[in-house]
């Protein structure tokens, strides 16, 4: 092995085993040497004028890498990819799309190629070595990929993590919504049901339950709600009536549990009622629970 194979393979390791016939090429390898290594599978093709050693692991970072190698610096892995790239629970598909500029003119295989009139630098992020598309421009690009409720669960799941924000997604959808693009009305409707001020729901549980109750025709709760030094999953202060959410995860330790029925003692002390919801809850039998907590309140008037 020459140095030129050492640094490419110290290259490729940094990439997740893949790399650009340019890259090979600013290590030094001429273009016969190139074509020698892949005519007898020295390098693998993955797209076009890209390649991975053989032997390395193929996973979906390692095509995600690739199609950004393939794209060049204006490229960006985007939709439901980048939305898994960004860890974002709710979106699941094992399609990989790669967005480009209207002006790059190139055409790709093998994976799902958008173009776009723009990539702004604020629309571009990097995961994991790889460039995708923030999360604000990622809800936008699934909201024509998926139902409301995954998409809802997607913009609180970015959320929660500092990714974005009611006023950011409002913003940026203003610029670029509209005008026939696929996912504006989903938009529309997703920053509809935001209220200035509300904390990010925590779970899918708690998005579906907010979209019961948005459905429903109970007031509208506010969510976090402070009682001393706990928080409410969802709260009407007036009644002074709290829900809970009662997830799979929920105690997760006989430690967590014993937290959680002390943090409760000292709600319901402060003179609240708690009404605890699960998933069959929700899922199973929504109207049962909408009279529960419409009982609750009733009993608080």
């Amino acid at each position: 092995m020459n140095e030129s194979d050492v640094a490419l393979a110290a290259l490729a390791e940094q990439q997740f085993g893949v790399f650009s016939r340019r890259q090979a090429a600013s290590v030094g390898f001429s273009e016969g040497a190139m074509s020698r290594r892949v005519m007898t599978s020295r390098w693998v093709e993955v797209f076009p004028a890209v390649y991975r050693l053989p032997g390395t692991t193929r996973t979906g970072r390692q095509r995600a890498m690739a199609a950004v190698l393939w794209g060049g610096d204006q490229s960006a892995i985007s939709h439901t990819t980048a939305g898994r790239l960004l860890r974002l629970d709710a979106v699941r598909s094992d399609a990989l799309h790669l967005t480009l500029p209207r002006s790059v003119g190139r055409r790709g295989r093998g994976f799902v190629l958008h173009r776009t009139a723009a990539l702004p630098r604020g629309d571009v992020v990097v995961v994991d070595g790889i460039r995708c598309t923030s999360a604000t421009r990622t809800i936008i690009d699934c909201a024509s990929l998926l139902d409301d409720e995954r998409l809802e669960d997607a913009f609180e799941h970015a959320r929660r993590m500092g990714l974005t924000s009611a006023a950011l997604l409002g913003r940026r959808a203003g610029e670029i919504c509209g005008r026939g693009r696929p996912g504006s009305a989903q938009i529309r409707r997703l920053l509809g049901a935001q209220v200035p001020g509300d904390r990010a729901l925590e779970s899918r549980l708690e998005v579906k339950l907010a979209r019961l109750l948005r459905a429903s025709g109970l007031p509208v709760p506010e969510r976090q709600h402070a009682v001393g030094r706990y928080r409410l999953d969802f709260a009407w202060p007036s009644a002074r009536v709290g829900c809970e959410c009662d997830g799979f995860e929920h105690h997760g330790s006989h430690l967590a549990w014993k937290r959680d029925r002390r943090r409760l003692a000292a709600i319901e002390a402060a003179g609240w009622r708690l009404v605890h919801v699960t998933w069959t809850d929700v899922t199973r039998e929504p109207g049962q629970t909408l009279d529960r907590l419409g009982l609750a309140m009733r009993a608080a008037a």
